[in-house]
């Protein structure tokens, strides 16, 4: 299912390699350093480009990142800049997307079979740590902050057509919830895990799009894990697709 994916992306791994094996032949400054840097180190496990994208473009990017965000440049600083605005499978920073609010999120959710090819990178390990292929997903985020979460696997049909599927879930402890804590950025809170970390920065679907293979409709959500125990980075380590459920 993922080699259409992988298709999709290929050309571009192959365009900015070399893009940045010509691009080490000349001196470079810190800003140039740490993007060559950050790309050797994640291009198409946690980072993606498109197949128009190039150093100079990439650059620009990054430069107004820093300028609107009023930071200077430093090794550090750069590679948090990439992190951010080149995660996989694409960057949501496109005008058809734009950041989510609390009432754009509330509801019941699928992270479709279709779209579970972009979970991941397409070369990242996280793939082999997969016991089973995740058939599909649901995410629920109810008034008040409760937050429910399931997943099917395996062979069958994704049991998940309605939002009363998740009823049966509500009846047991409530130990996770959610909260906006800035534009557009989820925090999850669990009781039941001592200092856990977990925050998705989430979009909303303004324009509909289509983009390796996976239809994106207007209303739906676009997510990325940004924050947990040791990435400080806002790497984004996992992608969902979420489609509201009726």
């Amino acid at each position: 299912m993922r080699k259409r994916y992988f298709k999709f992306l290929i050309s571009s791994f192959f365009v900015i390699g070399a893009t940045f094996a010509t691009a080490q032949e000349a001196p470079m400054d810190v800003v140039g350093k740490s993007i060559v840097s950050a790309f050797q180190t994640g291009n198409a496990k946690v980072l993606c480009l498109n197949s128009d994208s190039s150093l100079p473009v990439i650059r620009k990017s990054v430069e107004v990142y820093l300028s609107e965000h009023s930071v200077e440049p430093s090794a550090e600083v750069v590679t948090k800049a990439v992190y951010s605005l080149f995660p996989c499978p694409f960057s949501p920073y496109r005008t058809e997307l734009r950041p989510a609010t609390a009432k754009d999120i509330e509801g019941v959710w699928l992270y479709p079979e279709a779209s579970q090819k972009l979970r991941f990178g397409p070369q990242s390990p996280m793939w082999t740590k997969l016991a089973t292929p995740v058939k599909c997903e649901v995410v629920a985020y109810y008034p008040g902050g409760e937050y429910r979460n399931a997943q099917a696997t395996g062979l069958m049909p994704c049991p998940f057509s309605n939002a009363k599927n998740m009823d049966a879930s509500r009846l047991n402890p409530r130990v996770i919830s959610w909260k906006i804590i800035r534009g557009g950025i989820v925090k999850i809170f669990r009781t039941d895990v001592q200092d856990h970390i977990e925050e998705w920065e989430v979009f909303t679907v303004d324009k509909s799009f289509e983009m390796a293979g996976v239809q994106f409709n207007a209303g739906d959500l676009i997510t990325y894990l940004r924050r947990e125990r040791g990435n400080d980075f806002n790497v984004a380590t996992v992608f969902r697709h979420l489609q509201r459920l009726p």
